[in-house]
């Protein structure tokens, strides 16, 4: 079977089509990861995750009481995010690991190693809007465990509340200092306030301003030293504003297994190694892989693909050769059928009209190249397709010679392709059934046999209408042209059985693929014209 595989590209149906037909080898390849997966996850050490929640105070909202001038407040630094990163700071991890030896638990040969394992083995999650951070912790055994996350908790516990202490009590030694210096700034004035005093010639205005500012700073000094005194109850009583919920036990201890090692994930991950491997085990074959699958599964002997772009060799000029090679290669086959001096090959669609014309015309003009005769007949008279391309009128044609209005010869077109007539199929007769099953319809057969090497009947779907059935029952084989993408043996199956009840053999599927861009811009080609009589010659 010749066809470019890569000419319009794959899509889902081609993989769907290929995995459906291939389904062993995806299961084997699942199995065999599923089971590498297990072996895999009885290597690596089982850990054991321990959970502890760490609450923040809520801000205040607006419309509280504003605090003291005095009172304590955390800074910005202390704000929700900078709480994320300190516990997932380098420096506090390290001291983890030097409080509770992980150097010499875990077997690391150095202490930045033991710090990298801890940063794999710990997980945060933020809780904005509980103000609120979930810390886990994961080490050998569940006691280990408890013990790692309640140590990370006390250790940033412990950093927040020296952090919070510290900056408080740098706030009473401030106070303390400008408590100080207002003490000095008190004694400078008294001082001088002496001095003046003890000078009968000192001006009475500048003792008057020296004890304003005396008065001054001793209600400044007052303030001073109260809010000292606060300051310094509340340096006391400071304390940081995240809190331990509850400490984590060994009880609560749970195993834990990486998310590549549950179960769900190693089928998936094997599934899809599957695919991979079922994929390029083809190397470019799928659809020709499906299309034997098909013959194979509805037991016919002959298939192909018929490359489909919209424009037939008749109307569309030069087409692409990977679009005639098709053709050709059915050409072959339908040479090595046995017949007589005529084969007779009856085309119908699978399920519509899809590609119907434009295959039956293409078949028929690399027959005519081949050197043999060959005339088309359009028996669909319902839906008559195949004289647009052929650019001929669809009256007169053969339903006008079955119901004995017209000759033979004045219904035959002989096309500017050599080798090649066409034979329309006239207007929508009140019984086409009866006309196709009449005595003319044989004679005409008969007749034509005599005259060409290849007659293709273009048909309607036997699923739709009776004629059908008896348009298979004239010819010497039956071929049904569905599209690609669409086919499926279980309808292959039915149109079988319904060919067969119909006294006829479905012999060959011909698959329509779409080639997109493949007809080039190229003017049609003349009209062909119904030949006179002497013309129309026996060979």
């Amino acid at each position: 079977m010749i066809f470019d595989q890569h000419a319009s590209g794959y899509g889902w149906i081609d993989y769907l089509r290929l995995l459906r037909s291939r389904w062993p080898i995806a299961v084997l390849s699942c199995l065999l990861f599923l089971l590498g997966g297990m072996a895999l996850q009885k290597g690596v050490p089982c850990l054991h995750e321990s959970m502890v929640r760490l609450e923040l105070e809520p801000k205040k909202e607006f419309g509280q009481a504003a605090p003291s001038l005095s009172e304590f407040r955390p800074s910005q630094l202390n704000d929700f995010s900078s709480h994320i990163a300190e516990l997932r700071s380098h420096n506090l991890l390290s001291e983890v690991v030097v409080t509770c030896d992980l150097v010499k638990r875990w077997g690391s040969a150095h202490e930045a190693e033991a710090t990298r394992l801890l940063e794999e083995r710990t997980e945060l999650v933020a809780l904005p809007h509980d103000r609120a951070i979930v810390l886990r912790a994961r080490d050998l055994n569940p006691a280990a465990s408890a013990e790692l996350v309640n140590a990370i908790a006390d250790q940033f516990l412990s950093r927040k509340e020296s952090e919070i202490r510290g900056e408080a009590n740098s706030r009473v030694e401030r106070l303390e200092r400008e408590v100080g210096e207002r003490h000095r700034a008190i004694g400078r004035i008294e001082a001088r306030l002496l001095e003046l005093g003890a000078d009968a010639t000192a001006s009475e205005e500048e003792k008057t301003d020296l004890r304003r500012q005396l008065v001054s700073e001793g209600y400044l000094l007052r303030s001073l030293e109260a809010k000292h005194q606060l300051a310094a109850i509340e340096a006391g009583e400071a304390k940081s504003q995240v809190r331990l919920v509850e400490r984590a036990a060994e009880s609560s201890a749970r195993p834990f297994v990486p998310i590549f090692f549950t179960m769900p994930a190693l089928l998936f991950l094997g599934l899809l190694s599957g695919v991979v491997v079922t994929i390029l085990a083809e190397r470019g074959d799928i659809r020709l892989n499906a299309l034997a699958n098909l013959m194979q599964r509805a037991e016919l002997p002959l298939g192909g693909f018929v490359p489909t772009c919209g424009a037939s060799l008749l109307n569309g000029g030069l087409l692409p050769p990977r679009l005639i090679e098709s053709y050709r290669d059915l050409r072959t086959k339908l040479q090595r059928l046995p017949a007589g001096d005529c084969l007779l090959l009856t085309l119908m669609p699978l399920r519509g009209r899809d590609g119907l014309a434009e295959a039956t015309t293409n078949l028929a003009c690399v027959l005519a190249d081949g050197g043999s005769t060959v005339l088309v007949i359009d028996a669909d008279f319902r839906n008559p397709q195949l004289h647009r391309h052929f650019e001929a009128a669809n009256h007169p044609g053969l339903s006008d010679f079955l119901s004995g209005e017209m000759r033979i010869e004045e219904t035959v077109i002989k096309t500017l392709r050599p080798n090649l007539w066409f034979m329309p199929s006239g207007p929508l007769h009140q019984d086409p059934a009866g006309l196709i099953a009449g005595r003319r319809m044989g004679d005409l057969l008969w007749d034509m046999r005599s005259r060409f090497d290849y007659l293709l009947i273009a048909a309607p779907s036997i699923h739709e209408v009776s004629d059908a059935g008896a348009l298979a029952a004239l010819g010497d084989y039956t071929a049904v042209v569905a599209p690609y993408r669409d086919c499926s043996v279980p309808q292959l199956k039915k149109a079988k059985l319904a060919i067969e009840a119909a006294s006829a053999q479905l012999t060959a599927v011909f698959l329509t693929v779409n080639l997109e861009g493949a007809a080039p811009d190229l003017p049609p080609l003349t009209a062909p014209v119904p030949i006179p009589e002497k013309q129309f010659q026996a060979r």
